[in-house]
């Protein structure tokens, strides 16, 4: 489907994301994985979330996608990007195929909405392990991503990462969200994946198609108390066009109120010079909100989607 909360983790983390994503493309090497994130930066995962090898975790990483997708940017910079492993390469940028064409639309069946329950406790603060989104056809196992250095490496013409910069990791074929929580991230969970995969649609492909009002369900664990939670409900609020920049900010921001809300990330379009946006141009810019600062067209930005639900 940027920066960051530590800020400099938050940012690489979205690189990696940006990166795993990246390798959604054909032909492009794979990368290791907004609202509102220290020597070592995070990038957003850009989705780009440093995809982990299934033998070997590129990011707990499956492989990723080197050109970035789940992954906002957590760069040390604090760009959130996860990478993919599993992905949000929450940032390691993979280098993906680049495809001429824009990947075919998946339309999943519908599934039945489950009934909502929440544990006691509330659930304020939940580590999500499955996800839910009935009207896309979306019932996954939300993995466990781990924050890695970012070694994607820059295209020609862009500006070079800044030191010590790193990344989430992101599967190929699935979603994550952070194993350990950071500053931020307080009543969020951030489940991130790639859009696209070695020119494949991944499962976070269709959170274009999601609009305000649909709802989704989350079961997790509390993460201060160990609490589990089942079903609990979120209606999407808002859809956000970032880059690895902003994202970050985006899923750091400081809420007005403390309802519970779950950022969903993926990858639009990865750097490069002629790069092709992997989600649909026109249905993002008349649905969502462009969160991007300077040129969207400037191929040294990775652009991202986020969707903001929140409990209800």
């Amino acid at each position: 489907m940027a920066d960051v909360i530590r800020p400099r983790l938050l940012l690489a983390g979205l690189a990696l994301l940006v990166l795993l994503m990246a390798g959604c493309a054909p032909g492009s090497g794979e990368a290791t994985a907004t609202s509102s994130p220290p020597p070592s930066t995070t990038a957003t995962p850009e989705v780009t979330p440093t995809p982990e090898a299934q033998t070997t975790t590129a990011t707990p990483t499956e492989a990723v996608e080197r050109t970035p997708t789940p992954t906002p940017e957590i760069t040390t910079t604090n760009e959130l990007t996860p990478t993919t492993e599993l992905a949000p390469t929450p940032t390691l940028e993979a280098t993906a195929t680049p495809e001429s064409t824009a990947s075919p639309t998946v339309t999943p069946p519908p599934t039945a909405s489950p009934a909502p329950t929440t544990a006691a406790g509330g659930g304020m603060d939940i580590r999500a392990t499955r996800l839910q989104i009935p009207v896309l056809g979306i019932d996954a196992e939300v993995h466990a991503s781990h924050e890695v250095p970012d070694t994607s490496p820059m295209p020609p013409g862009c500006p070079a990462k800044p030191p010590g910069q790193t990344t989430l990791t992101v599967p190929a074929d699935g979603i994550a969200t952070p194993e350990e929580t950071f500053a931020g991230l307080e009543r969020k969970s951030w489940i991130y994946g790639h859009s696209r995969w070695l020119g494949v649609p991944g499962l976070f492909f269709g959170l274009q198609s999601l609009n305000i009002g649909d709802e989704l369900f989350v079961d997790g664990v509390e993460r201060d108390s160990g609490t589990p939670v089942s079903g609990r409900r979120f209606v999407v609020e808002g859809l956000f066009l970032a880059d690895t920049a902003s994202g970050g900010s985006l899923v750091t921001a400081e809420q007005a109120t403390p309802t519970p809300q779950v950022i969903l990330q993926t990858s639009v379009r990865e750097r490069g010079e002629g790069k092709a946006w992997i989600l649909d141009r026109e249905t993002l810019l008349q649905k969502s909100v462009n969160v991007v600062e300077g040129d969207l067209e400037d191929p040294c930005k990775y652009l991202l989607l986020f969707v903001v639900a929140s409990a209800s």
